[in-house]
Formats: structure tokens, sequence, C-alpha cells
């Protein structure tokens, strides 16, 4: 009996190891996305500036839905410079649209005027709905769209140069394959 024990110590403790190590090695807020290669929800949300937007404006050239807020500091702050410069390199190829998650138009107005405002379209997502139809549990939250409509990507937290290098490079050489 008293080898039997021996023998179950390592059949139960090496597993339950292997599971906390795994499990402690990832973010327990990021949630894969089920949108993953299907169709982006459609919408029909209205800009910061009064004018309105809608998915299938967007169709024909990749897209990038940046769910911020003006109370996401400092993850949306970092994050803002990043999405500058990407507008700057990258803002003929691909259109960056900002959505507004869980703020009012106002306090985001005042965190562009402070920060900058780059040029692309601030959607004012009121009530949630593009946000809970996209699963966004918090912002910064960022999904790559190809320029046929298709998610092809998520990015959980705040973006950075190289992954928006490598995002953007994925969606300009699909679109240069069709």
């Amino acid at each position: 009996m008293r080898n039997l024990r021996w023998l179950l110590v390592p059949i139960v403790v090496v597993p339950l190891t292997l599971l906390l190590f795994h499990g402690f090695g990832r973010d327990p807020r990021e949630i894969p996305s089920p949108l993953i290669g299907k169709p982006a929800p459609s919408f029909s949300l209205a800009a910061l500036d009064g004018t309105r937007l809608t998915a299938a404006q967007l169709r024909g050239r990749p897209y990038v839905l940046n769910f911020w807020a003006s109370w996401c500091i400092p993850a949306c702050v970092d994050e803002h410079p990043v999405l500058l410069e990407a507008q700057r390199r990258y803002g003929s190829d691909v259109q960056i649209v900002g959505v507004v998650y869980n703020d009012s138009p106002a306090a985001a107005r005042t965190f562009l005027d402070r920060y900058g405002d780059g040029g692309w379209p601030q959607l004012s997502d009121e009530g949630g709905r593009l946000a809970v139809e996209y699963g966004v549990t918090g912002p910064p939250e960022s999904y790559f769209v190809d320029a046929t409509g298709i998610v092809r990507a998520k990015q959980f937290g705040p973006l950075t140069v190289a992954a928006m290098d490598q995002r953007f490079a994925a969606l300009l050489a699909a679109r240069a394959a069709r």
C-alpha cells in the first residue's frame, strides 16, 4: 500500500502542477474572440463629429475598430500615440475607427483635445450594442477586419507599434493577394 501511495503522488501532482503553470501564464481577462474568421458585425453609428458611419461603408478597405474610453488610464493614453503613428504610416491603406466605449461624447472629445485627434472617425456606441456584439470585455480592445469584412485578429490591451505593424502587414498582404 505504501508503494502505491508513492506512485499516486506523481500521477496527481505532476498534471496538477502543469495545469497551474499553464493557467498562470495566461491573462485571465483575455478571452479569445469567436469572431475570428467570421464576418464583422454590421453597424450604423453616429460619430462624434455628427456624421454617420456604417460597416458597409468600410467594405473594400481593411480597418481596425479600436474600443477605447477617456477613463481608460493609463492603457488608452499609452496606446493613443501608437494609433496616431499608425494613422500617419498606414492611413491611406487601412482605416482606423475609434469606438467610444461606455463613455460620454464630451469626455471623449476632451481626451482627443488633450492627446490629439488623428482624424479618423470616433463612433459613439451609446448603449454599448456594438461592444456587446464584438464581445468587448474592457478597453482598450481592437479588432482587425480585412477588406472583405472578415474579422482577422483581436488585440486585447494597448496596441504597440510592433503589433500594429504585424496586424496591418497581414491585412495588406491579404488585400494584395485578392
